[in-house]
């Protein structure tokens, strides 16, 4: 009896012993359940702003003719499809947002506020490239055990209760609550500096009320963001995270194979506007073709967007701008960036024409000009502003063609402020697919079909099918 008594007391602690040997081996010391708020703020930060930098390289800029290409140029002749890497990248940069605002809860606030801000830069992508999009019910999966939310009308997604212009009001107000908490490590932009944050929410709340305007009255919110002054005041409150010159932080392009780097060109589109003002903006963007080059007699040439195959070998590349040495030669001499000082004072000179804020549009509208040359470390020429395609005369396409050169390489602004004013005024692209229409919008991608079909097709029926021609909410008449 004692034998079998002394048997079991030792299986018992065995099994004691083996259950916390178990536990401790099956545990990943480098893969904690928590993460620290600090470094999940720096991932969302840096990988959202990459991912911006990046499909403005590859997108954005060719949709807004800034740049042109000459070969696997899909999208350059409109053939843009779904994008789904980017729908996928952002909506699990979302549930990193999510966290961090669950980390925040019981600490420090100004955390909440940062998320708050990223929530509505990354919604806003969404609603702004495919329209009607997850929004409510998403990042439910885990939480609500619901993996198949439904799409909101961008309406909704803007305007709603809990849509991005209230995220971002609530965002300034838990800021401004959080001045006296302790500092916000991580912080890749503004390192910390809470004050600057605020100015940075607003002035998205500008690009984002200017955008929705031709649908809602937005006016009153307007002035009021102005009136508090709390905005961006100079290129030092840009919002960006800069490229370094050192792996794994530099930007990609300083390391992609040369074919991928010279299939990017000048545009004709862009080339006639900077080449007509002899604006020197021409210099920093680009390189003089290598045939000038060898002349001894450096010019800029660009070409058509849209080039097809029989179009193509019409033109001796050697004789065709490259994207300038900023975006190649140099690892870090370019930012990956949310918006900058200038589209703020491009934003506000069109608010003020528009009759949706008081001020001088006039100063607005300059400050804009000299604040992109500035951020280019460029010199403006001394009659730049007296040109006449530059002088100020109240022209709405003015505003938008000198904020369209000033969005080079940030997202897809130049795209979305064409769609939203039709300035500056492109021409398709030479040999498109798309039946001379320049697309408005990215088809939804082709795994919603199969993971969650129910809730597309309500998406596609209610907004008329799913194509790149179909106008979304703010973009309609």
């Amino acid at each position: 009896m004692n034998h079998k008594i002394y048997m079991l007391l030792l299986a018992c602690l065995s099994f004691w012993g083996c259950s916390k040997e178990f536990e401790k081996i099956n545990t990943n010391p480098n893969a904690p359940e928590q993460v620290d708020a600090q470094f999940l703020l720096s991932n969302i930060l840096w990988n959202a702003a990459n991912n911006n930098a990046v499909d403005a390289w590859n997108a954005g800029n060719f949709l807004a003719q800034l740049t042109a290409k000459h070969n696997f140029n899909e999208i350059d002749r409109y053939d843009i499809r779904t994008n789904t890497e980017l729908w996928n990248k952002t909506y699990l940069l979302l549930n990193d947002v999510k966290s961090l605002e669950a980390l925040a809860e019981n600490g420090n606030q100004s955390y909440k506020g940062v998320a708050l801000v990223m929530r509505a830069f990354l919604f806003s992508t969404l609603t702004d490239l495919w329209g009607d999009v997850p929004y409510s019910d998403a990042l439910k999966g885990v939480s609500d055990d619901n993996f198949s939310p439904q799409y909101d009308t961008q309406e909704e997604i803007y305007t709603g209760t809990n849509g991005i212009l209230q995220t971002l009001r609530d965002a300034v107000t838990t800021l401004e609550a959080s001045r006296n908490n302790l500092p916000i490590k991580g912080d890749l932009i503004f390192n910390g500096n809470v004050d600057q944050w605020i100015r940075f929410a607003n002035s998205l709340r500008i690009r984002y009320l200017l955008r929705v305007s031709n649908k809602i009255n937005v006016a009153a919110e307007m002035q009021d963001i102005v009136s508090s002054n709390l905005i961006m005041q100079s290129n030092l409150d840009n919002g960006l995270v800069p490229y370094l010159a050192t792996a794994p932080s530099q930007w990609f392009v300083h390391t992609i194979r040369e074919g991928d780097y010279s299939g990017v060109r000048l545009s004709n589109t862009i080339d006639s506007i900077l080449t007509n003002l002899g604006d020197p903006r021409l210099e920093v963007w680009f390189k003089p073709t290598s045939v000038s080059q060898g002349a001894g007699m450096p010019t800029y040439k660009g070409i058509p967007n849209g080039l097809g195959p029989s179009s193509v070998g019409q033109y001796d590349l050697a004789d065709v701008s490259t994207l300038g040495a900023i975006f190649r030669d140099q690892p870090a001499g370019v930012n990956a960036v949310f918006m900058l000082y200038s589209e703020l004072q491009f934003a506000l000179a069109e608010a003020v024409e528009r009759g949706l804020i008081g001020g001088t549009a006039q100063m607005h509208y300059e400050n804009g000009i000299q604040a992109s040359f500035d951020y280019y470390q460029t010199p403006m020429p001394a009659n730049y502003l007296s040109q006449t395609d530059v002088v100020w005369d109240g022209s709405i396409s003015k505003i938008i063609t000198q904020k369209w050169l000033a969005s080079m390489l940030v997202g897809y602004e130049g795209w979305f402020n064409y769609r939203r004013t039709g300035f500056p005024v492109l021409t398709p692209a030479l040999d498109n697919v798309n039946s001379d229409l320049i697309p408005v919008r990215y088809r939804y991608p082709d795994t919603e079909k199969a993971v969650n079909p129910t809730n597309y097709d309500a998406a596609v029926s209610r907004i008329g099918g799913d194509t790149y021609n179909l106008k979304i909410w703010w973009d309609k008449p």
